[in-house]
């Protein structure tokens, strides 16, 4: 069922809003809900809109020539005199009536049974002055440069599991539209019945790495009705891309707002990625790249606030590491049609998403929150050390979100809900070491075995079933059969872990099966092979080594799908061969399948015959 949404005009000007009437706007607000200092100060903007008020009355230092006036009457519009200050047309050069560029088209996002999150951003096509009033259907919304001209809007008063279609309209100029988006609500949270839910999965899109053709893939093939993206949706880095025409916007490193949202406003000018945004809703959660390589809740591998350490004259030193992570935060913030989440102090991001009894979604922060000291490097061997402690309280979610995440699926297990999702940022199995390729990645969940532990144990000791967990992050496809067993515990022995069964078609208790997907273009292990064969060979060595994992691949780029209903979970990995070099949308190509059966914790037997990659011989 395709309803209408129109998002009612956009107005220009000056026109004196309120400080409430800004933050409509969620732009303006800050990330977290109770941390409202993070948020512009509207105050001021207000401030500002009466000092500029007056500058025009008094005719003084006028900063704009304004010669188009709104067309059409006042009563034409949804709240006479807009309800900014404006009274009458008499004073309507305090108005920006000119055409607004909407440069980034449209997105939604965070869909909840009665409400999504709608997005645009709409810059002056001509001379402007501070700010740009904004009006839709329930509020006005206003937005200017201190949001980078985004806006975001909640549309709330939904029905559940119904597509519908939006659109942004200036309100001076009702013909100066956006793009016409789609999206969609989620299912009711006590629904039953609910039909097939298909999702598209992506990670790691590298603007100078390669093209985003696989953002377009469920636009062209219509199988899947929510975008989830697990992270590094932008990478900070200054460098590369110049060989394909895609150099990273400044040429540095990011550390200063306008750096990050430059790196956001260059990635949304993808066709691809436009076309995803404006087709599908999204559900995203950072890794560490929107901020820095690795970083943690204190710092990361070239960054941290301790100028003795030369953390503040790092490569792009313009900034210590706190002020260019709350940087980062504003900017995707700003850029992604997240909603405002609660606990501000720490930046959370980590919340949950129900669909019926048919699953639950837990989208964690593996990264930013509260992830104690990771491997930056330089000091690997004190982390390996630290991460072999199963006794100890470190953590790579902190002690909070632990706690929501086991209460949260045992929740789901007593509701009956048949599947448990978790969107995860890093590999929570363990990788085996190799000289050729890897060895024990301690960034990832192998660096903190005692959270993993708790966690694993939980899941066992709560007999919870039918638990999925999606990651990202290293760009390569994995499929991992996680249980306690199978995992290290206070080792860096691959040696120790049980083998999963080949043969069994029995219940596993405690089993929780891993589908990793590979980058939308940042480069792998496979590369370093050279090709696709050499890198093949390495996959099978890794699938025979590994008791635990059961396909493995590191050349291609691409992303995968999933769709779930009350007896079966499949996941679908696509690849797009030669996306490194050219835009290449119709080379979509299916690597893998694999099947969970709901009750059983595992996939099933035999695995197909991949198409790209490996999978464990007699499986």
């Amino acid at each position: 069922m395709i309803l209408s949404l129109l998002i009612l005009p956009l107005l220009a000007g000056i026109a004196q809003a309120s400080p409430e009437e800004l933050e409509q706007n969620l732009a303006y607000r800050s990330p977290y809900v109770s941390h409202p200092a993070l948020g512009i100060d509207t105050r001021q903007v207000y401030k500002r809109h009466l000092e500029a008020s007056a500058e025009v009355r008094s005719d003084l230092k006028k900063r704009q020539e304004q010669t188009d006036i709104p067309s059409g009457e006042d009563s034409e519009y949804p709240q006479p005199g807009y309800g900014l200050g404006v009274t009458d047309w008499s004073n309507s050069n305090y108005i920006y009536a000119g055409d607004l560029n909407f440069t980034h088209s449209v997105a939604s996002g965070d869909p909840y049974d009665y409400s999504v999150i709608l997005w645009t951003r709409a810059y002056p096509a001509s001379t402007y002055r501070v700010d740009i009033p904004q009006c839709e259907v329930q509020r006005w919304s206003l937005t200017g440069a201190d949001v980078d001209w985004t806006v975001k809007v909640e549309a709330t008063g939904l029905s559940a599991s119904t597509l519908y279609s939006y659109q942004f309209e200036n309100c001076a100029k009702p013909d100066n539209k956006s793009p016409i988006g789609k999206t969609r609500t989620a299912p009711g949270k006590m629904a039953t019945d609910v039909p097939t839910q298909r999702f598209a999965i992506y990670s790691c899109s590298n603007y100078p790495n390669g093209f985003f053709s696989a953002y377009s893939g469920p636009v062209v093939h219509e199988d899947a009705d929510y975008v989830v993206h697990l992270g590094d949706y932008i990478y900070e880095s200054g460098t590369g891309g110049a060989a394909i025409g895609r150099v990273p916007s400044k040429g540095a490193e990011l550390a200063s707002l306008d750096d990050y949202r430059r790196r956001y406003d260059e990635h949304r000018t993808d066709v691809d990625l436009l076309s995803m945004h404006q087709n599908i809703p999204i559900i995203a959660i950072w890794d560490d790249h929107e901020t820095a390589n690795n970083d943690w809740k204190a710092g990361s591998s070239d960054s941290n606030d301790s100028i003795s350490t030369g953390g503040c004259a790092y490569s792009n030193g313009t900034v210590c590491f706190s002020d260019r992570a709350m940087h980062a935060k504003r900017a995707y913030f700003e850029w992604l049609p997240i909603r405002q989440v609660d606990l501000g102090d720490q930046a959370r991001i980590w919340r949950d998403f129900r669909f019926g009894d048919l699953l639950d979604i837990y989208a964690l922060d593996t990264r930013k929150y509260d992830r104690d000291i990771t491997d930056l490097s330089y000091n690997t061997d004190y982390v390996a050390t630290l991460a072999q402690d199963l006794d100890s309280s470190r953590s790579m979610v902190g002690p909070q979100q632990e706690k929501w995440i086991e209460d949260g699926l045992k929740a789901s297990q007593d509701r009956g809900t048949v599947w448990k999702l978790i969107w995860n940022q890093v590999i929570l199995g363990s990788q085996t070491p190799d000289q050729a390729t890897f060895t024990i990645n301690y960034d990832a969940w192998d660096g903190y075995q005692g959270n993993r532990q708790r966690l694993l144990q939980h899941i066992y000791d709560q007999s919870i079933d039918n638990v999925a967990v999606f990651t990202g992050d290293t760009h390569a496809t994995w499929l991992f059969e996680n249980n306690i067993q199978a995992t290290l515990q206070g080792s860096d022995d691959i040696t120790t872990l049980a083998a999963s069964e080949a043969t069994t078609y029995d219940h596993q208790r405690g089993t929780v099966v891993e589908f990793g997907g590979t980058a939308v273009s940042s480069s792998g292990w496979g590369n370093s092979w050279g090709s696709y064969e050499n890198s093949t060979v390495a996959a099978k060595r890794m699938v025979e080594n590994n008791p635990t994992l059961l396909y493995s691949k590191g050349y291609h780029r691409g992303y995968m799908t999933v769709s779930v209903n009350y007896t079966h979970l499949e996941t679908y990995w696509y690849s797009y061969p030669g996306n490194q070099q050219a835009r290449v949308p119709n080379n979509r190509t299916l690597a893998m399948r694999a099947t969970m059966e709901a009750g059983m914790n595992h996939v099933q037997r035999p695995l197909m015959t991949p198409t790209f990659g490996a999978i464990k011989p007699g499986f």
